[in-house]
């Protein structure tokens, strides 16, 4: 898998090796609860998550240029997406630390991701779901040109065992 740059970031194929850098940024509970996962107990954790799920195609790390991981974005393909996904579409998914909250990363990676499945993957359409009181990430999905398209009411989230309501956004590649 390839390695993708932006003007401040690197998005990054996940090693097992990132393992500690993980668990510092997702044992904040404040990461998990809005992506629908617990905090990270430890490293030993971490690694195992990076092994059975950042370990895939189309999954990055996001790096800082000096290469420090400050989060994740990745697509996900109709297999792996709760989203009724046709086969040329994906969905989006990201999480930062909360330290790097605020800066513009998110979206700047964003950008570069929707660049990648639209000119590389040739995909038609994306998806992001994200919960409605979610409003900073909700943002980053309208300044990357998502559009609204309908709400998820009282979706269960079986990691944790709750019930949110999502917000379901699409871009087409026209668009």
């Amino acid at each position: 898998m390839e390695t993708l740059h932006t003007a401040r970031l690197i998005l990054r194929p996940w090693t097992l090796a990132d393992a500690a850098a993980l668990y510092a940024q997702a044992q904040n509970p404040k990461i998990g609860a809005m992506c629908g996962w617990l905090p990270h107990k430890s490293v030993a954790e971490s690694r195992e998550i990076i092994e059975h799920i950042l370990l895939k195609p189309h999954s990055f790390a996001i790096c800082l240029a000096d290469n420090q991981l400050i989060g994740s974005i990745g697509l996900l393909f109709p297999n792996d997406s709760n989203l009724p996904l046709a086969a040329s579409e994906a969905e989006i998914g990201y999480w930062l630390g909360e330290d790097f909250w605020g800066k513009g990363y998110v979206t700047e990676a964003t950008l570069r991701v929707l660049q990648y499945a639209f000119e590389e993957l040739h995909l038609t359409q994306l998806w992001a779901g994200v919960y409605e009181e979610n409003i900073a990430s909700q943002r980053v999905l309208e300044k990357c040109g998502f559009r609204y398209h309908y709400t998820l009411e009282d979706f269960l989230l079986p990691l944790i065992g709750e019930r949110h309501t999502s917000l379901i956004y699409t871009l087409n590649r026209e668009n």
